[in-house]
């Protein structure tokens, strides 16, 4: 697909770097390159461009700045910033203009992939059927005041565990879920915890700041779900699993700690455009009554009524509220990986054929070490992609050879099939931890 690149960048080396490898790499890519933000600006009135990457220390005007008018000007385009410039108050202040933060130095390798994934993503979530049907919805669920509380105090020069902990005491429903929750096997701590500030120690910020979002959209979304008939109890406890289940996945791999917890909180919005679709009731019934009549999946009910998912509704949501891209994207693709990466393979295969001999295709797609560095961020999807597909089909033993909810193609092309047998055994010891009750 032909793509057209902006870089903007004042040391004129890196990007002609860039220009001249991802020419040669992508050779139906059109890649610009200018060395400060007037330049940019210039350029973008002739020329519509899908990406623009800068620097954040551009002559003129700073990266952000320039985002930040491409962002009001030309809002399809995605917006990425190259630099190695990280004060705190710069990458918070860039969180609602940029799509993607790259440290510099990043490899061509990176820089393709990230382009060519947030294009992707962009161009899923720019769907015009998408729009229509959120332009139906006359109130989305707005993000908790809480959770934007918790965010700025983890933001904070010397952010405070206590000051999290007061800030969820101050919702007593909150408090009293998420005590109840913590307390549950699901987490298994070694002490009954009595407070909210010492549920932040135990289970960390960023479970709270999950937590804090769900609760928010459950509980907001209440009566929406009862005159439709639908199970938030349920719903809920698939969540927690899937979000558990992605986490221990994630551990299992060698993630690190902040690769799980990412895991666990796409885990437990993965389904939150299930909730969305609430507020169109008409297409609800619609979807469920087709469900019941031909036994196809809600997916694919879904589909064929609204020509989109609860998926990219969820994800859009997500979007909205200013998620990272990873948790995005892994809500968008959770049910069918592939349709991210099979183009990206496919221009890798592409690549392949065209370097030395000495460059095998099979090589590319035998070295899972590889296959990781080439679909960067692959592993929170994968995470919750097998989370969600066992969650669903329940009732699996070592003895399952069949798994109809797994994207085997997606697993295959990782080179991670193999590793169903062990994944088989973590869904084991999740779903006894979760025969605790949630109320």
């Amino acid at each position: 697909m032909i793509r057209r690149i902006l870089f903007v960048d004042n040391n004129s080396n890196t990007s002609r770097e860039f220009k001249e490898t991802l020419s040669s790499v992508c050779r139906e890519w059109m890649v610009e390159s200018v060395v400060n933000g007037n330049a940019a600006m210039n350029i973008m009135s002739d020329t519509q461009f899908d990406a623009v990457i800068s620097d954040i220390l551009i002559p003129g005007m700073d990266g952000v700045k320039l985002l930040d008018f491409v962002n009001d000007r030309y809002p399809d385009t995605v917006r990425i910033i190259h630099s190695t410039f990280t004060e705190p108050e710069i990458v918070l202040k860039s969180k609602n203009t940029v799509h993607q933060f790259l440290m510099k130095p990043c490899s061509v390798e990176t820089m393709k992939n990230t382009i060519e994934r947030t294009c992707i993503l962009r161009d899923l979530l720019g769907n015009e059927i998408l729009k229509k049907t959120i332009a139906r919805i006359r109130t989305l669920p707005s993000l908790p005041v809480l959770y934007n509380l918790i965010v700025e105090e983890m933001h904070a020069p010397e952010p405070s565990l206590k000051k999290v902990g007061d800030l969820i005491s101050q919702d007593i429903s909150m408090s009293a879920k998420i005590l109840q929750l913590v307390n549950s096997a699901l987490f298994g701590l070694p002490q009954k915890i009595t407070s909210p500030q010492q549920a932040v120690v135990y289970v960390g910020i960023e479970t709270l700041k999950s937590l804090v979002l769900s609760f928010h959209v459950f509980s907001s979304l209440e009566d929406d779900a009862d005159s439709c008939g639908f199970s938030l109890l349920k719903m809920w406890k698939h969540s927690l699993k899937t979000s558990r289940l992605a986490k221990d996945i994630a551990r299992a791999e060698k993630s690190d700690r902040k690769a799980a917890e990412e895991a666990m909180i796409a885990g437990m919005l993965h389904d939150i455009g299930k909730l969305v679709l609430l507020k169109l009731p008409v297409r609800y019934n619609e979807v469920m009554s087709l469900v019941e009549t031909t036994g196809c999946s809600h997916s694919e009910a879904e589909y064929t009524v609204m020509k989109t998912s609860h998926a990219e509704l969820g994800a859009y949501l997500l979007g909205l509220w200013g998620l990272s891209g990873s948790i995005v994207e892994t809500v968008t693709f959770h049910h069918n990986p592939s349709k991210l990466i099979n183009n990206m393979f496919e221009t890798q295969k592409d690549v392949s054929k065209e370097e030395s001999s000495e460059t095998k295709t099979e090589d590319i797609n035998s070295n899972s070490g590889s296959i990781e560095q080439y679909t960067s961020g692959f592993a929170t999807l994968t995470a919750v992609h097998v989370a969600n597909a066992l969650a669903m089909q329940e009732n699996c033993t070592s003895e399952t050879t069949s798994f109809p909810e797994i994207d085997m193609p997606y697993l295959k092309k990782l080179g991670l099939a193999e590793k169903l047998p062990e994944w088989v055994g973590l869904y084991k010891k999740t779903m006894q931890l979760s025969e605790a009750k949630f109320g």
